[in-house]
């Protein structure tokens, strides 16, 4: 099954990853009560037919709290083209925490039927819900809403459409042969679907059907707009399609792989055949279960992906080494299971105070992979015992008043209880302040959200004064952001909250104003569906964390309402995984309460493609794909493989930095390529077999480790490609170690310790080869620490982001405060690189060794801001009404040091008139070192300014 996509899953993340990024690139019937149940098929060798017919999807439960008038409502208004609708049912739905493994995180909180007026009150206390209406006619109409905290009322309307239909037939892939009785499963996208967007997984609000005997199947009274499409058939792997719009223009075809299959036997510990035993294979969504025969044997039908594979009888334990990779129609045979001595993980859930928390949950699931493989509940000293089969887990843990928290690549050994206490911070950090406009005059009823980077965030209204005030949040660093009532665009700032205390976050938002437009092909002819539109601040705070987005209409038009400001545009699909800003796209200046017109064109990613391979030559399901960037900004893209195996990276622009290796990995597996370039046709990458490492860590003096955590790295010490993708750190108990999946390359393993101690040792590792290696240990950590200056006046750096041992990525290791100073604890000893990135600056690069138990200053680190491109003047061009003007400039660039301001309005490059963005864009580039002479308007008169281009 996927791997579980950490690094696409939570918005906060992919919206830091727009600042890093810039400068490297450019419905269903309410009738409908079921859904499926994951892969189906998994039978013991006994009863080896699969089910004929989808299971019943349980109903979506109900919030386990009573709501009360106190806790406010929903003031829905359902309507249509030609008035309100009475009798429609409506529904309120909460978004929640996924609990752990739970594939639905909403809950009914509320439902009615609308009136005459086509109104009706729904309880609903705070929070984020997706509201729906159905009523018989008509498209089911679906809608995200927030409940503001303190806010007794928040009015929503629904407006129902007439709907469409869905025709289409499902085949066998590469054979185009039908596939009857597959079993279709619609979910809508309640918003705008952006890359990294999650349809809504409510059996109430999806469509369901199943194909003929030639293969097709029609999904009717749907409203119009995108979804989720899923297909699944016994004997084949399940296809999901994103993003598809619906209605589509031609007959859509779902094309199916063949699924896998693992057969083998369960043993005891003397090797005889265990009868009845059960046996587990996780990885995906929902885990695929059968029972031995009676001579042990099982057969488990599964999706291509990576798989674990467990079994249990009573007491008794155990697991197939590692993980297991099934491509599709691929069989894997002679698998064998032996059980042993009950085992797993033991010990503690407390708060940050010490005491234990009561009731609290913890969920196992394969480490780097989803599927719960074991859950436990606390008595009342919080202690917990939660048996698990040998091998590494993720651990979530949770409870009422606490955030929740995941601790990763936990290692169960064979036979025993590994130790494992958790800390729980309590959700009592609180946040006050006030939103002003620039003139320092309150904003009322603006909205203002906060939220850590992982979970969710709490919101309200500020005041007539323009104050708020938010409780119960996780302590920790957190987003808090404010944006007047109907814009897009926010203003934020990221302020580390602490338990049991009340920060103070003021916010300013500018005045705002409309860009609006069309979105085009590149040839003029319109698009062919829905675009997204994004919209990237320019030279405030805040960066790409401040983007807004939207989605063109059926016309291909769109309108965002955001802060006055300069931004860069993009018209992208939704399926557009990555946000890449081009130097040359569109920029516009929006004013305060007015309008500007963009006209952009559709942005079509291209970039390297290819397929990632098995040594047999089977495609490897979900591998992970790494780009490396090398030169003087150094960065790492990565992706998923699909069912297939292949992939897309997106394009760089001309004049990017090579890259340095395009690297494959898939549970150990790796294939590493050098000199890809775009355009050069298909990249085929061939994993190469894993290889095993084992040894133990040895304290020089001291008392010997009991417990340590254990990291890979690349030999200089930086991370790991797929680190993110795949555990590159595990934890272990005691003081040995065994990896099974280590990567067939030269790495450095680093420890440390419980107590603090660390350690490393190098070892060069061939595919299907393994080492035995010691690991000394060192006395303690040290630390590090700098001052970030601006390399021109020499002042502070503020909000520079450090990296320790690794590329540039949206998570830096610390960022600088106001007096551009940085410090980073828990170091170990030996050599480090560290890379300072200032805001759309460029990274600067510094090798540093630390001493055992000692820290070190690195002093005065210049950073700068990001070069002009070479020929350029370091500025960007909107275009409105006939107009062109500058809308961002480089700092320090040509443009700026000419005098030259955003806003001016340009006549002429070199005496040559130009008459829209295009024309100022390709005159204003010439030979690098050049001289250009500009004529500007600026505050009602002409004048001429000379500038040298960018060298």
């Amino acid at each position: 099954m996927r791997q579980r996509q950490r690094f696409f899953i939570l918005p906060a993340l992919l919206l830091a990853v727009c600042a890093v990024l810039l400068l490297w690139f450019r419905g269903a019937p309410d009738t409908s009560d079921t859904e499926p149940q994951g892969v189906t098929g998994a039978q013991p060798l006994a009863t080896a037919s699969a089910p004929s017919a989808r299971a019943p999807a349980p109903a979506t439960p109900p919030l386990e709290s009573t709501l009360s008038p106190a806790d406010g409502f929903f003031v829905v208004r359902v309507v249509t083209s030609a008035g309100p609708v009475s009798g429609a049912r409506v529904r309120a739905w909460l978004r929640g925490s996924a609990g752990g493994s739970e594939a639905n995180p909403w809950r009914l909180a509320s439902e009615g039927v609308s009136g005459e007026d086509g109104t009706l009150r729904l309880l609903a206390g705070p929070g984020d819900y997706l509201l729906s209406a159905h009523a018989p006619g008509h498209a089911p109409a679906r809608r995200e809403a927030t409940r503001p905290v303190g806010v007794a009322e928040t009015a929503v309307e629904l407006s129902l459409s007439t709907g469409v239909s869905l025709q289409g037939r499902v085949v066998a892939e590469g054979r185009n042969e039908p596939v009857p009785l597959a079993d279709i499963t619609l979910r809508p996208y309640p918003g705008t679907a952006i890359a990294w967007a999650e349809p809504v997984s409510l059996p109430e609000e999806s469509a369901v059907a199943t194909s003929d005997e030639r293969g097709r199947f029609q999904l009717s009274n749907l409203a119009p707009g995108r979804y989720a499409l899923t297909a699944e058939a016994p004997g084949f792997s399940p296809r999901t399609l994103r993003f598809l719009q619906v209605p589509t223009s031609a007959e859509l075809v779902v094309g199916l792989w063949g699924a896998g299959t693992l057969e083998g036997f369960v043993v005891g510990a003397q090797g005889q055949p265990v009868a009845g035993a059960e046996v587990l294979a996780s990885g995906g969504p929902a885990p695929v279960r059968a029972t031995t025969s009676e001579g042990g044997g099982f057969a488990i039908e599964v999706q291509a992906g990576t798989w674990v594979v467990t079994a249990r009888q009573g007491a008794s334990v155990g697991r197939i080494p590692g993980s297991l990779s099934v491509a599709p129609g691929e069989t894997l045979r002679g698998l064998t299971v032996t059980l042993g001595a009950a085992s797993g993980l033991e010990g503690r859930v407390l708060a940050s105070d010490g005491t234990p928390v009561r009731e609290a949950t913890l969920v196992a699931s394969p480490s780097g992979a989803t599927g719960e493989l074991g859950r436990a509940t606390c008595g009342p000293e919080g202690a917990y015992r939660l048996e698990l089969p040998p091998g590494d887990y993720d651990v979530r843990a949770q409870a009422p008043g606490f955030a929740p928290t995941r601790v990763s690549a936990i290692v169960v050994p064979s036979g025993a209880f590994a130790p494992l206490d958790v800390k729980l911070e309590a959700t009592t950090a609180e946040v006050e302040g006030t939103v002003t406009n620039a003139s320092g005059q309150p904003v009322a009823h603006a909205e203002v959200r906060a939220g850590p980077r992982e979970g969710f965030s709490r919101s309200t209204r500020t005041d007539e004064q323009g104050g708020y005030l938010l409780t119960g949040l996780a302590p920790g660093p957190t987003s808090v952001r404010a944006r007047r009532d109907g814009a897009q665009g926010w203003a934020s700032r990221v302020e580390t909250l602490k338990s049991g205390t009340r920060a103070r976050v003021d916010l300013t938002l500018a005045e705002s104003g409309i860009v609006q437009g069309r979105v085009t092909l590149a040839s003029g002819e319109p698009v062919p569906e829905p675009a997204v539109v994004r919209a990237m601040p320019r030279g405030g705070a805040g960066g790409g964390a401040n983007m807004a987005w939207t989605e063109t209409d059926a016309e291909g038009l769109y309108r965002l309402e955001l802060p006055a400001g300069v931004y860069q545009l993009t018209a992208v699909l939704p399926r557009a995984r990555f946000i890449y800003f081009h130097q040359d796209d569109p920029a516009v200046t929006v004013p305060e309460g007015s309008s500007v017109h963009q006209d952009l064109v559709l942005l079509e990613e291209r970039g390297i493609t290819g397929t990632v391979r098995e040594s047999s030559g089977a495609p490897s399901p979900f591998a992970a794909v790494a780009a490396v960037q090398g030169g003087d900004f150094p960065i790492t893209v990565r992706v998923l493989a699909d069912e297939d195996g292949s992939f897309a990276i997106p394009a760089r622009p001309p004049g990017a930095p090579p890259l340095a290796a395009l690297v494959a990995h898939n549970s150990g597996r790796v294939a590493r390529v050098a000199n890809v370039g775009e355009g050069k046709g298909p990249v085929e990458l061939r994993l190469q077999a894993a290889a095993r490492v084992s040894g133990r860590v040895v304290a020089r003096t001291g008392a010997p480790p009991d417990g340590f955590t254990l990291t890979l790295t690349e030999v200089d010490g930086e991370e790991l490609p797929w680190a993110g993708t795949a555990p590159t750190t595990r934890q272990f108990p005691g003081s040995t170690f065994e990896l099974r999946d280590a990567p067939g390359q030269p790495l450095k393993l680093s420890v440390r310790t419980q107590d603090g101690r660390t350690g490393e040792a190098v070892v060069s590792l061939a595919p299907g080869g393994g080492a035995d290696v010691e690991i000394p240990l060192t006395q303690g950590d040290s630390s590090l620490s700098g001052r970030a200056v601006w390399s021109r006046e020499g002042g502070p750096a503020s909000g520079v982001s450090v990296f320790l041992d690794r590329p540039v990525t949206s998570r830096p290791d610390a960022v600088t405060g106001p007096d551009g100073r940085f410090r980073l604890e828990a170091v170990r000893p030996g050599a480090h690189t560290v890379r300072l990135m200032p805001p759309e600056g460029r990274v600067e690069t510094r090798g540093v060794k630390v001493a055992e138990v000692e820290a070190t200053d690195l002093g005065d680190i210049p950073v700068s801001p990001r070069r002009a491109t070479p020929g350029t003047l370091g500025a960007g061009y909107s275009e409105d009404r006939g107009y062109v003007s500058f809308a961002w400039l480089t700092p320090e660039g040509p443009a700026a040091r000419a005098g030259i301001a955003v806003g001016d309005r340009l006549l002429a490059v070199d005496g040559v008139v130009v008459r829209n963005r295009l024309e100022a864009e390709q005159r204003s580039h010439g030979a690098p070192g050049s001289p250009v002479r500009l004529r500007l308007v600026r505050g009602g008169g002409e004048q001429e300014l000379h500038a040298i281009r960018a060298d």
